[in-house]
């Protein structure tokens, strides 16, 4: 008798643990939308923007900060810039920001961004690359801050 028992609690346990292995891949197939976002969620340097030059972008250490989950901050060699964000779907709303009211020489940069970047909608991450898009085509090119 007390072998019958043995063998059934063993049947029990094979089959349980069957099923609990067949969850547990069913749960790991369901696609992570925060993994994208999260990994949008850091400090992103500009390389490519409109016609300016990738030197001159380097020279005023243009940046994108996306690390608060809601509002985006950066900076085009003068200002200080800030702009709500969200993130739904794949898709990135910027809307209209704010910044200080320095006064500097050159503020081509800071200028056509402040105004262009709530036209920018989606978004790829590729490696350590961002890459924000219009719907009218026009790219914006970032390189994370944190890669060598």
């Amino acid at each position: 008798m007390k072998l019958k028992n043995y063998i059934f609690l063993l049947l029990i346990c094979l089959v349980s643990s069957c099923n609990s292995k067949k969850n547990q891949k069913e749960v790991t197939n369901i696609p992570n939308t925060e993994t994208n976002s999260s990994s949008l969620q850091r400090v992103w340097m500009l390389v490519e923007f409109n016609d300016f030059e990738k030197d001159y972008l380097i020279q005023k250490q243009a940046f994108l900060d996306l690390t608060n989950a809601e509002r985006a901050t950066a900076k085009m060699g003068c200002n200080n810039l800030s702009f709500p964000y969200k993130i739904t779907n794949e898709k990135i709303t910027f809307s209209n920001g704010i910044a200080t009211k320095m006064f500097c020489e050159d503020m081509k940069l800071e200028d056509k961004f402040a105004k262009d970047l709530p036209n920018y909608t989606s978004y790829t991450i590729k490696g350590h690359q961002l890459t924000l898009s219009s719907p009218k085509g026009e790219k914006m090119v970032f390189v994370a801050q944190d890669w060598d």
